[in-house]
């Protein structure tokens, strides 16, 4: 590549720029401009390294999603291994930067930069989870067991912006494994199955 070399301090920068961007002013406004401010550089410095906005935004959140990827199980218990996967997750989109910028780019997930790298980080977190109910009595139905604790985050944190706790996610892993019976559902006798 002709032209001058990179600095990494200078992208390291950008990143870090274009995610609180976009965590404190959405995607429309997070601009080149903004970003190269705030990361004390010019609009070129970013142009030299991504060919638009959607390429800064999605290497920014790649950046962020792949600090934030949970590690491989311990193997030691299901439940703790769990434990410790989705409360890593939660942590991050809670007290990072990087659950704003998420909440910013739902309704430009479908980007294709963008989609590209949510798609893999959610293939990156379904693995860890898989290689998690691998082998165990729990991988039975092991893809909706993972649905269903995935949903607790990206629904809970992502879409709607809430909070969730430590005994949110113990409760989740202990219900999606059968090792709690469910409350009795008192209310709904005359739906099929209660």
């Amino acid at each position: 590549m002709s032209g001058r070399p990179q600095d990494d301090r200078v992208t390291t920068a950008l990143l870090e720029a274009a995610l609180r961007e976009l965590s404190q002013n959405g995607y429309e406004a997070t601009t080149i401009a903004a970003v190269a401010a705030r990361a004390r550089t010019s609009k070129q410095a970013v142009y030299r390294r991504y060919r638009d906005k959607e390429a800064l935004i999605a290497a920014a959140v790649g950046r962020a999603l792949a600090a934030a990827h949970p590690g491989p199980p311990q193997r030691g218990s299901v439940a703790e291994d769990l434990r410790q996967c989705l409360l890593g997750t939660v942590r991050a989109f809670q007290e990072t930067l990087l659950g704003g910028a998420l909440r910013a780019l739902v309704p430009y997930r479908d980007r294709p930069a963008l989609a590209a790298v949510l798609e893999e980080a959610e293939a990156a977190r379904r693995l860890v989870l898989r290689q998690i109910f691998l082998a165990t009595p729990f991988e039975t139905d092991m893809e909706a067991r993972i649905d269903l604790l995935l949903g607790l985050v990206y629904f809970g944190v992502v879409l709607r912006g809430q909070t969730i706790s430590e005994a949110d996610v113990e409760t989740a892993i202990y219900l999606v494994l059968g090792l709690v019976a469910p409350r009795d559902p008192a209310g709904l006798r005359g739906l099929p199955g209660m």
